[in-house]
């Protein structure tokens, strides 16, 4: 599987190839130690290896999991397991379960930006950080999208108000 996985270099975002790989060799791993054959699995001893998942992780992680190795078997033209009754009824009872609601990220509020300026020093590095604050706050981006801020992405709509160029963000990887 090294192989097949340097020739989906390219097709799919560095943080999906890593999550692929990853969620392969967890699954690979279970396999090895269960004595099942990982590219010909039965729907049977996927839904063990979900029910396993259920043990130490939440819903959203086994769904991603899953979604991942639906993507692997069918790329790879191997039986998939993924969407079979067992599995999908497996899944099911670990959502009702487990549930499956998930953590959120704190919202920054205008309470904790206040408080995250005020500590903001009046040097080079404090007014950089209260600029990304204030960017991030104004606009609410992602911290990567943050990153990759120029000043160049700084335009003038036609009513003269200034609007920042967002290039390339998680949900638009592709500038369409």
């Amino acid at each position: 599987m090294k192989n097949f996985f340097k020739s989906l270099d390219g097709a799919f975002a560095p943080n999906t190839l890593r999550a692929y790989k990853s969620d392969w060799e967890h699954y690979a791993a279970w396999c090895e130690n269960n004595q099942y054959e990982p590219l010909q699995s039965t729907e049977d001893s996927f839904a063990l290896y979900v029910l396993a998942m259920g043990k130490t992780l939440t819903t959203a992680t086994i769904r991603r999991r899953i979604a991942s190795l639906r993507t692997l078997f069918k790329l790879v033209k191997a039986p998939n397991p993924t969407d079979e009754p067992e599995v999908i009824l497996t899944l099911k009872k670990l959502h009702r379960k487990l549930g499956r609601a998930q953590k959120q990220a704190t919202p920054l509020t205008h309470d904790i930006y206040e408080k995250l300026i005020g500590v903001c020093g009046d040097d080079i590095v404090g007014m950089r950080n209260k600029l990304l604050l204030q960017l991030g706050h104004e606009t609410m981006r992602r911290r990567s999208e943050l990153c990759s801020f120029t000043f160049d992405d700084v335009h003038l709509v036609p009513n003269s108000h200034p609007a920042l160029l967002l290039k390339r963000s998680k949900t638009d990887q592709f500038d369409e």
